[in-house]
């Protein structure tokens, strides 16, 4: 038992919820955060990959899902290509999801060294077949 709690806790100390904004998605936010950040704004470092998972409750029965990431910079949202653009695979293949049930979205993006150091805003959209589930807006600091 003292190892099953001791596992728990070191998971609830490496796991960070991020600071972030809904965006207009249909469904519901739960929880957003990294194990890969040690802040509620992220400072990514060049040259490495991070994890990002949001928890949320679709707003309807969904049976595709399909997943995309822009840097939004001085307004304009610029697409980064994901490396599995299908929600329903990130989400560990649990389509159809039904209302209301909790399901978690996982995804890894590199952040290359060639992105300039900067502030920028990642949106993350989650398109169902019937709506935009999710639509959220992460504040990043890409590093050196």
């Amino acid at each position: 038992m003292r190892s099953l709690c001791l596992v728990f806790i070191v998971a609830a100390v490496y796991s960070v919820e991020l600071t972030h904004k809904d965006c207009g998605g249909a469904g519901k936010i739960v929880k957003v955060w990294s194990d890969d950040c040690d802040d509620p704004v992220c400072k990514a470092k060049k040259g490495h990959s991070y994890q990002i998972q949001i928890e949320f409750q679709p707003s309807d029965d969904v049976k595709t899902l399909k997943a995309s990431c822009y840097g939004v910079i001085a307004g304009v949202p610029i697409p980064f290509p994901l490396p599995q653009p299908d929600g329903c695979v990130s989400c560990g293949n649990v389509c159809p999801i039904e209302s209301g049930t909790d399901t978690t979205y996982s995804q890894a993006l590199d952040v290359k060294s060639a992105y300039p150091a900067m502030r920028i805003v990642s949106r993350w959209v989650l398109q169902s077949d019937k709506a935009k589930e999710v639509c959220i807006e992460i504040p990043v600091i890409v590093v050196s």
